[in-house]
């Protein structure tokens, strides 16, 4: 009678251990920390030459000149497209940053955006892409803007995650869970895209994008299949109403946000009739033209 009392006992204390633990897991699990990693910024060695380079300039607009019998498209103050041409540097010639504190050195890298990148290697190709849009929302305070869908079809929503609520996430299954105390703090923001990026990707951002034409291209929309994804980041236009654009990207292993160059011109700017093409490339990635997408509404 003793015994099996006391194994009852020894059972309850193992499945409360066993209780407490998996609370334990999964409140880390939906409560990641972001941290930034420490980055290698030195100068590579210089193998080619970009034509449209101002190696003084320190943002977008000032480092990367128009081509020749084009100007810049007016962009209205405080959108996107200004945030984007304003966005800080590397030095000119600085070797691509790689999460892991080591370097590439690619003729496809024309400029390198000074922004961080987490420790754990998420910020990839359609990360960076998430992060700059999401960083423009939450230093304009419009966190109503600040949503991203997974690929599992689950919506993470930055003000819900801000008072508390988490997104448990395993494979296609996700559910809600109040796990934490509101906290509209920085960290807790980097916290909420670090979930995202470890969940969203290209296939998600297929789900909340739409196919357009060549010629309805912007500053913003992206050219995006399931295994890459490039976002424009500036567009000139010339006399004849003939545009080209400024693309960006990062890819796998995370690095830095950059400009890309176009090798078969030595340029990083790509004319609108090379994108209308009915297949491209992009930083050495193929694509088509109807990976040419715009954010739904």
């Amino acid at each position: 009678m003793a015994k099996t009392k006391s194994k009852k006992i020894w059972l309850l204390i193992i499945v409360l251990i066993m209780i407490a633990a998996l609370i334990v897991a999964v409140f880390i699990r939906v409560n990641p920390k972001w941290k930034a990693a420490e980055l290698t910024i030195v100068q590579a060695e210089k193998k080619y030459d970009i034509n449209s380079i101002d190696p003084d300039g320190t943002i977008l607009q000032t480092r990367i000149l128009p081509p020749e019998g084009y100007t810049r498209v007016p962009v209205d103050k405080g959108s996107f497209a200004e945030y984007l041409r304003d966005y800080p540097l590397y030095p000119d010639g600085t070797a691509l940053p790689v999460f892991d504190g080591t370097t590439k050195e690619s003729p496809y890298t024309a400029a390198i955006f000074d922004i961080t990148v987490g420790d754990e290697g998420y910020q990839q190709c359609a990360d960076s892409i998430i992060r700059l849009y999401s960083d423009y929302c939450y230093e304009n305070e419009n966190f109503d803007d600040i949503s991203f869908q997974l690929s599992n079809g689950k919506v993470c929503d930055y003000n819900r995650w801000r008072k508390g609520r988490r997104v448990l996430a395993l494979a296609d299954f996700s559910c809600e869970l109040p796990a934490a105390l509101p906290d509209d703090s920085e960290q807790q923001y980097r916290n909420y895209l670090k979930l995202v990026m470890r969940y969203a990707g290209t296939l998600s951002l297929l789900d909340e994008s739409e196919v357009i034409s060549p010629d309805e291209m912007r500053t913003g929309d992206i050219i995006c299949n399931k295994t890459h994804v490039v976002m424009v980041i500036d567009t000139a236009v010339n006399e004849k109403g003939e545009k080209c654009y400024l693309l960006g990207q990062s890819f796998i292993p995370a690095v830095c946000f950059h400009a890309v160059n176009n090798i078969d011109v030595d340029s990083p700017w790509f004319t609108e009739e090379y994108l209308k093409q009915e297949n491209f490339k992009v930083g050495g990635f193929s694509f088509k033209r109807e990976d040419i997408r715009r954010w739904k509404s």
